[in-house]
Formats: structure tokens, sequence, C-alpha cells
């Protein structure tokens, strides 16, 4: 689902931008899918540590990076429209790529609300494909539908009130019951959550990509140099389980 949805806002901006009528935005843009996030974020971790030799050329650095928004899940069956914690990073992450990552948690939070849609706060612990990033101190956040959690009772009635009778899912149910499984295709999508968590991944583009000041707003005091510590491992127990 994730994937699908990253290639939606690219080829729509993409066609925004030949329309000759849009205002294009003073950043680059990069879509991203890396490989083998699950047994140690290995695509993404490679490529941080390859944007930070000296080899590598300005706009492909890891210092030019401004922000990395992560949409790995977005379409679990019993799903949460889940937005990254950003003041819950995890000791030890860099103290200036933490103001602007609340800031995008809190930006993704009114949208929700204005949009009169529940919401819920998921964990920002560094597990998915934007923890090597926000390691080397980029500010980094995104949206999370959902994998191996249970749904409460508090969740599927609170979604139910915003959403419609019938819309609030399965109370005690895993949100994706095919994680990782065979049975992961596209008939393991629920279209009403999707459509939220792309249409919520889009304001969010145009939302920054249209920001005059955008490293201020970012980096509020300042930011040193962005480097992925060399010892740098997955910052989960999650991936200290498997044998990479």
């Amino acid at each position: 689902s994730g994937t699908m949805a990253i290639l939606v806002l690219a080829t729509n901006l993409a066609r925004f931008y030949q329309s000759g009528n849009y205002a294009k935005y003073r950043y680059r843009v990069r879509f991203c899918w890396w490989a083998a996030e699950e047994i140690g974020l290995v695509g993404s971790v490679y490529h941080a540590q390859q944007a930070q030799t000296s080899s590598a050329t300005p706009g492909n650095r890891l210092q030019d990076y401004l922000i990395n928004l992560n949409y790995d899940m977005l379409g679990s069956p019993n799903y949460i429209l889940g937005i990254y914690n950003g003041s819950s990073a995890k000791p030890g992450t860099p103290s200036w790529a933490i103001n602007g990552s609340v800031r995008i948690s809190d930006v993704f939070r009114s949208w929700f609300i204005e949009k009169n849609l529940p919401w819920d706060f998921t964990d920002f612990s560094g597990r998915s494909d934007y923890g090597p990033f926000l390691a080397a101190g980029i500010v980094a956040n995104g949206l999370f539908s959902g994998a191996d959690e249970t749904k409460t009772a508090e969740q599927r009635n609170r979604y139910e009130e915003k959403l419609g009778q019938g819309q609030g899912g399965l109370a005690g149910a895993i949100l994706d019951p095919c994680y990782h499984r065979v049975c992961d295709t596209t008939d393991n999508i629920n279209q009403l959550g999707y459509e939220k968590m792309v249409q919520a991944a889009a304001y969010m583009l145009e939302y920054l990509g249209q920001k005059d000041d955008l490293p201020t707003w970012l980096y509020p005091a300042g930011r040193p140099k962005s480097r992925l510590p060399d010892d740098y491992f997955p910052n989960s127990d999650y991936f200290r389980d498997i044998d990479i």
C-alpha cells in the first residue's frame, strides 16, 4: 500500500508540474523505495551511508535532505489512521531533529481533526526506513495504518463515532492479520482508510513544498551537519531478534 501511495504522489506531482500553471516547489522531492526493510532497514541504511561519503555529489548528500517522510503501510484492513509521534523519539536522537518531527506530527493531526477524522499517535521507534535519517539528525515523520498491533475497543468505538456504524473495525483483532504473510495482497486493503491516508500524505507534500521558510521551520535552533553514527543499528528490539 505504501509503494502504490508513493507512486500516486509522484505521478500526480509530475502531472501538475507539466501543466505549466502550477507553482513548483523550491525544494527537490525525492521518492524512494527501500529494499529489505524487514530484515534491518538494509536499503535505507545503505543509502544513508553512501550519501555521507566524500564521493556523494551536491543534491545527493545526506546533508541535503531536509526531511524524510515514511509511508510504509497505509492500507491495513483493520486500520488506524496513525501518525508517528515525533515527541516519542528514542533517547539519543539528535535534539535538533526532534522539534521539526513534532511539528510534522502536529500538522498531520490538525489535518485529520479538520476533516473530522479519527487519528492515533503511533510509535516513533525507528523501526521503519525513516530510522537512519532520524539517527543522522534529519527530521522525520509519516503515517502508519498498523501491522501486528491489536485494535482496542476504545479505538473501535472512536472510529465508528467519526466514520459511521460498521466502520470502526474489529476490537481485539490485529490491525493487519496478513502482515508478512502470503495473503498480503491488494485484497487485503481497507479502501476507506487507504484513501484518507493518501490524502493526508498529499496534503503534507503540498504543505511543505509551498513553504518559503522550510529549513528554518524544521530546524528553528539550527542544524549541524547530518551524519549517521558509524555504529548505527536500527533502533528497535524488533530487529535485534533477527539473524541478519
